[in-house]
Parts: C-alpha cells; structure tokens; sequence
C-alpha cells in the first residue's frame, strides 16, 4: 500500500516536473526572440524555426503524455530534454551580459503568463481528488484572479503616470518634446500660457508615446514648460472614457557658449541605462547638449523599448538639455521600427537633418541606418533603405552650405561610413564622405559616430580613413575599460565628452566612474 502510495506520488510530482521544465525552455527560447534569432540566420534560414520546432517538441510530448499514456520513463526523458536544451541556451549566451537585462524586460512577462497558466494547469489536472469544498474554493479564486486581470487589462485600473521622463530632441529651428505614459493617454506641452499638442488633423493622438514641437526661440527664451497629460481608458467612437490628469513642470536650459560649449556623446547602450547614465555625468550641470547616436535599444519591438531612449536621456538630462538623436542599425528592427520617426527627433523627410548652436557650431546629422543591403537574409523583403540612403546624398548636396559661415562643424552619424569597411557600394555610404569633402572643402571638424564598440580616433589620410579629409571618432565601450569590445556590463560604459572653446575642441573618453581615459585636442585652422 506504502509503496503503490509512494509509486504514485513520484508519477505525480514527475509528471509535474516534467510539464515544468519543458515550459521553461519553451518560454526561455522565444522570451528572448530577436536576441537569438539573429546569430541563427547567420547559420540558416530555417535555425529560427527549427530551433522553434525543437522547443515546442518537449512541451507537446508532456502534454500527450498527460492526456493519454502516462508514461513516467516519457515524463523522465522530457525532463532530460529540456534541462539539456536550458544548458545548452546558457553555454550559448552567458558569455553575453547584456542579454540578461533583455530578458528580463522580454522573459519575465512570460514568465507571469505561464505561471497563471500553470497553476491553473495544476489544479484542473494534477490535483483532482481535493476535497469538494476546496476545490469549489480554488475554482472561485482562480476564477477571481482571472477576473481581476481581465478587468485591470479592459480600464486600466493600474497607476497613470509618466513612464519615460521629458526628452526634449534639437531639430533644425524647432525642440521636439517627447515623453511615455504607462497607459494610452493624450499629450500636450504648455509654455508660457500657450498649449502645443501631439495631435494628427485636429485630432489628439491616444498612445503611450508621445512627441510634440515647440519653436526653439520660444522655449529658449521662456526657459520653462509643462507635459500635460490625461490617460483614455476606453478610446470609444462617442463618449471615450477619460481617467486621471498629470501635470509635470520642467526647467529648460539653452545652450551657453560663454563658458564653451559641452557635449557629451553616448551610443550602443542597447537598452542599458545606469552605467551610461553615469558616464554622461561627467559634464554635471554643465552639460549644454547630449547625442545619443544610435543603437540606444536592441530592437523596436514594443513601446516600452521605445520609452528607454526617453528614460536614458531624461536621467541624464532631466529634460532640461537639447538632445540630438541618430538612428543605428538596431533601432531599423522590430515591428515597430516603421514608427520611430514619430517619437523621436525627425523632419518630414526622416531622421536626417541640420541643427546650429548659434554661429559656433553647425552639425550635420544623418541616417545610417540599417548595416546590411536591402536583399540581405536577415532583413529582405522588409527593408528598403537603399531609397533612403539615396534621398541624404541628393539632400546633402542641396545643403551644400550646411557649414557656411560657422566656427565649427561636425557631421553626427551612427556608423563610421566614411572607413574602411563602409564604402560598399549597395549602400551608398561612399558617396557621403565624398560629397562633405567636396562640399566643405576641408571645413568639417569632425565625425562622431559609434556603432562598433570601440573608443579610437582615426586620423584622415591613415589606411582606415583615406576617402575624407576629416578624422572619425568612435566611442562608445559597454565597459569601463579603455579599447575594443572589453568586457560587457549593464552598470559599465565609456563615452565621449566633447568641450567647444574657442577655436578648439577637447576630446576626453570618460566611463561611468568618471575617469578620463583619454584625452586630446583638436584645433581649427582658417
């Protein structure tokens, strides 16, 4: 009796053991999606749904045996499968820091999903003999709890508040204030007794993303402004369901040019905030101007991801400093990527465009974009940015007097194009640095550019840099080392800090304990 008892009790709980684990690896192999999916398709096509296929296999398996067989050497050899393929997805990306903070931002909704799911699971088929009233008990819970969510889901009963602080992006003759909720919600921006909105042909737009321009000479010279913002519960035809108001007053800073001019450059965070939060502090409140230049997130795929480009900037910034945005090869991924342009700082044109600081500095911003041609495996037949790399040499060449008449210029771009390596010719790149040398002739300072995890300065004239007449600078370094790809840490980065003084520029490569690691200066010849 004792044994046949026992028999049963080990049945039970493998069978339980064995439905666990082959959810984990089913949960932890498309949490992850975008971040492993990538390295796949560089082996095969079909790696991403084999690997599919593979991790649905375990979870399938357990679930017929639970129906119909009732096998405990099936429950056992599942549980083997699946720790086996859990091991073999740490041995592959441990080595990878940084996609531990993605899986937690991707992974752990999963994970909250499938636990309901479990322990609903667990007690209509696991645990059949409770007792009649315990198990009416347990039904009405869970049924509660279910309830709960849904309704929470359907009113959003959950706190309204401001997700991702005030980022206000510097475009051309215009601030773009953007900020996120934690709920659809409508948007404005008030100065001075004057409302701007985030509206479409009169009519508010109802999101968790939000973007509105104000004229720069406004903002510049009232110094203050306010996000206004009322979340929509129910964005009905006629009578929509309107919830809690929030009003949060900020401070803006024009740029000073009497003590210089300071900049600080910051790319490749992808999606980590504290140590390159820390990095940017080098300036203190001195800071006049912050560029964060591209791969600032790792795929856009969901408005939260989106909202970390307005959390990374408002820590540094506090809403108070003009940011300049470019767009890297990571921000053109995702389902949402098609939408960037409208939360971030943009033209009609697209995320390519001019901004001045007085009559001191001229910067050429451009858009990279994606690293691959438009037929490559990884991103065809969703991208045509061949077009788009087009349409900049065209306008570059219309802007012929972008630097006219200023102390300095620099052109802002995510990728070092102007290198060896970028020069192919189904991406266009070639034609940039080609065009600025001619265009400027010999009057642009610089190119800050990121993209390849590294801190260097290639000097013009050198075996990388022999197309333009002006050296690259490259920083950007998941590590508070000093050099190429060392180390990757979320609470870790090396930036740039960028000081304008008169006719020269003081480059120093500082990390997130604000040590310089490096530091020279450049000098501007007539």
């Amino acid at each position: 009796m004792f044994k046949e008892k026992l028999k049963k009790f080990f049945d039970t709980k493998c069978r339980i053991a064995a439905f666990v684990c082959s959810l984990i690896w089913f949960v932890l192999y498309f949490a992850l999606g975008s971040a492993i999916f990538k390295n796949m398709w560089n082996t095969s096509p079909a790696m991403p749904i084999v690997g599919g296929i593979i991790a649905i296999i375990p979870i399938l398996a357990e679930c017929m045996n639970i129906l119909f067989f009732k096998n405990k050497w099936l429950d056992i050899g599942m549980i083997v499968v699946s720790l086996l393929f859990c091991l073999l997805f740490f041995f592959m990306f441990a080595f990878v820091l940084s996609k531990l903070n993605y899986f937690l931002i991707t992974g752990v909704p999963y994970f909250i999903t499938i636990g309901l799911l479990a322990i609903i699971v667990f007690f209509a088929v696991f645990y059949p003999k409770l007792h009649k009233d315990l198990k009416k008990v347990t039904a009405v819970g869970l049924a509660l709890i279910i309830f709960i969510i849904c309704l929470t889901c359907l009113f959003n009963v959950t706190p309204f508040y401001i997700s991702g602080g005030a980022t206000v992006f510097a475009v051309e003759d215009e601030y773009q204030i953007a900020f996120s909720t934690s709920h659809n919600s409508i948007g404005a921006i008030e100065i001075d007794g004057t409302t701007y909105y985030d509206q479409t042909d009169g009519e508010n737009n109802v999101s968790k993303l939000h973007k509105i321009s104000v004229p720069s000479e406004v903002l510049d010279a009232k110094r203050n402004y306010s996000i206004k913002t009322q979340s929509v519960i129910i964005n009905s035809a006629y009578l929509p369901s309107k919830g809690r108001v929030i009003t949060n007053n900020y401070t803006f800073r024009p740029i000073d040019e009497s003590d210089g001019i300071q900049i600080y450059n910051l790319s490749d965070t992808h999606e980590c905030v504290a140590g390159p939060s820390k990095a940017a502090s080098y300036f203190g409140d001195k800071l006049d101007l912050l560029i964060l230049n591209g791969d600032i997130i790792n795929d856009i795929s969901s408005e939260y991801q989106i909202s970390l480009i307005y959390k990374l900037a408002n820590r540094i910034t506090n809403g108070s400093v003009p940011v300049i945005f470019t767009r890297g090869n990571h921000e053109c991924n995702g389902k949402l990527a098609a939408d960037l342009s409208k939360y971030v700082g943009s033209t009609e044109n697209g995320m390519y465009y001019t901004y001045n600081i007085g009559s001191s500095v001229s910067m050429l911003v451009l858009d990279t974009n994606n690293d691959m041609s438009d037929d490559h495996t990884l991103i065809s037949p969703l991208a045509n940015f061949d077009q788009v790399r087009k349409a900049q040499s065209e306008w570059i060449k219309q802007n012929a007097d972008w630097n006219q008449g200023f102390t300095h210029s620099f052109v802002i771009a995510h990728m070092a194009y102007p290198l060896s390596g970028y020069q192919e010719e189904s991406c266009g790149w070639h034609d940039w640095a080609k065009e600025l040398v001619d265009l400027t002739n010999g009057k642009t300072d610089l190119a800050i550019c990121g993209h390849s995890h590294k801190t260097d300065f290639i000097a013009p004239g050198t075996e990388d840099n022999k197309i333009a007449d002006f050296p690259v600078l490259r920083g950007s370094l998941r590590s508070n080392k000093f050099g190429d790809r060392e180390g990757v840490s979320p609470n870790e980065f090396t930036g740039t800090a960028i000081e304008i003084v008169g006719d020269k520029i003081n480059i120093k490569y500082t990390n997130s304990k604000n040590v310089v690691m490096q530091e020279f200066t450049l000098k501007w010849v007539e």
